[in-house]
């Protein structure tokens, strides 16, 4: 239990950073935020193709796995959709700062999104250990990867619309503290699910993190200089094929 409460804070620290990060360089990181969202969607594909959905289909049937990755989508796409951006930094790419302060009247239901958002990193970190029996670095990895612009585009975002620095640090410290909640959830609550549970599970988390790397990559890439889209997939695509080559090496040395 402890070790993933360690491994869930890690990742939650770095979005922490990333907030910090947000707030005191507001111009630099708005400036970087695309390289870093595309670097961190790489590496959450590569996760997500060769670490989370084989583990959960090694529990379930292929239409299950299919089904549960789909919902895992579908879901968040709802939320996208209906409610508020569950990804800050999709959020931040269609708003410039001065238009984001129209995202205060809507706060709330940003912070709730993201917030469930956040819930499942935390659930994928423990679940990703229960299902293997080891430690996961793999879903750590990837996590921790994609927190840290989570967490400056969040502050951003909070920023544009009006908050002092502060209290746009201490509400993206908050929202993103939910990714411990999560881990102690997943600890608690499914410490003795049977298999098939955690698969379905597993698989619907990694469904959640093909809409995020789906809806970042679409959101850059609008009204981009054709050099721009080609120099951030370049990154996305050098970032895919590095966790690529790490999650392989690792699982042939954990043979």
């Amino acid at each position: 239990m402890s070790a993933v409460l360690v491994r869930s804070t890690i990742a939650t620290l770095i979005a922490f950073g990333g907030g910090a990060f947000g707030v005191g360089l507001a111009r630099l990181a708005s400036r970087h935020l695309n390289v870093l969202v595309y670097a961190a969607s790489g590496a959450l594909l590569a996760v997500t193709v060769w670490d989370i959905l084989p583990d959960a289909g090694r529990a379930l049937s292929p239409p299950a796995l299919l089904l549960a990755a789909a919902s895992g989508y579908g879901l968040l796409w709802l939320i996208g959709r209906h409610v508020s951006p569950v990804c800050p930094a999709c959020a931040i790419s269609a708003l410039d700062l001065s238009t984001a302060r129209g995202l205060r009247r809507a706060v709330v239901l940003l912070m709730v999104a993201i917030g469930i958002h956040s819930t499942m990193d935390g659930v994928a970190v423990a679940v990703g250990d229960q299902i293997v029996g080891r430690a996961n670095l793999g879903v750590l990895f990837a996590v921790s990867l994609h927190k840290l612009p989570e967490g400056m585009a969040l502050a951003l975002l909070l920023v544009g619309a009006g908050y002092a620095g502060r209290t746009a640090l201490g509400w993206t410290i908050g929202i993103e503290a939910t990714t411990e909640v999560g881990a102690l959830v997943g600890v608690l609550a499914l410490r003795n699910a049977p298999l098939p549970v955690l698969g379905l599970l597993f698989a619907h988390i990694g469904g959640g993190f093909l809409y995020i790397v789906a809806s970042a990559s679409g959101a850059f890439t609008v009204h981009r200089e054709r050099r721009s889209v080609r120099r951030m997939l370049s990154v996305g695509s050098l970032a895919f094929l590095l966790t690529s080559s790490l999650l392989r090496t690792a699982d042939m040395l954990a043979r």
